[in-house]
């Protein structure tokens, strides 16, 4: 059971907020981007991102590099909190992230599904799994974010 706030108005416009959303992480210039981290979907306290495994986000032995790993699930962890925490426009920032690696991607791409354990006035934790496209866990990861006051806009890629 989630303790993530539930109370979204019906009429909130989640098409336009995953289209921001995705440019943000699509088109502003950033490690986001360089990655090429790509913003699936999100609804109340849960968000859905892939990463392409192309040469970029691979170490030299051919495995997807778990820097590139971390950073899909600190996206995930940060858009699912952030979904949560509507409609604020929260400044917000990591302060602590545990990740489990659990086994080596194969095919061409990874899924991250993220949702919020707690989200309270200051401090919100999101798990995050990560599955290759063909549907096994490779890693999973616990994030914690300090949220800024509500209504403190953001000026930048708080992932």
């Amino acid at each position: 059971m989630s303790d993530a706030p539930t109370d979204h108005n019906d009429d909130f416009d989640w098409d336009a907020w995953i289209a921001d959303r995705r440019k943000l992480f699509e088109e502003r210039v950033s490690l986001n981007q360089h990655i090429g981290l790509h913003f699936e979907s999100a609804g109340p306290g849960w968000s859905r991102m892939s990463m392409q495994l192309r040469p970029e986000v691979m170490n030299p032995f051919d495995a997807a590099h778990g820097g590139s790993i971390c950073a899909l699930i600190d996206s995930a962890a940060g858009s699912a909190i952030a979904a949560a925490t509507l409609p604020d426009d929260r400044i917000m920032g990591t302060i602590d992230m545990q990740v489990h690696f659990l086994e080596r991607a194969r095919g061409t791409v990874l899924i991250a599904e993220g949702r919020v354990i707690r989200a309270g006035a200051a401090i919100a934790i999101a798990q995050v799994d990560v599955k290759d496209d063909a549907g096994r866990t490779v890693a999973m990861g616990t994030c914690t974010f300090r949220l800024g006051k509500p209504g403190s806009q953001r000026h930048r890629n708080e992932d």
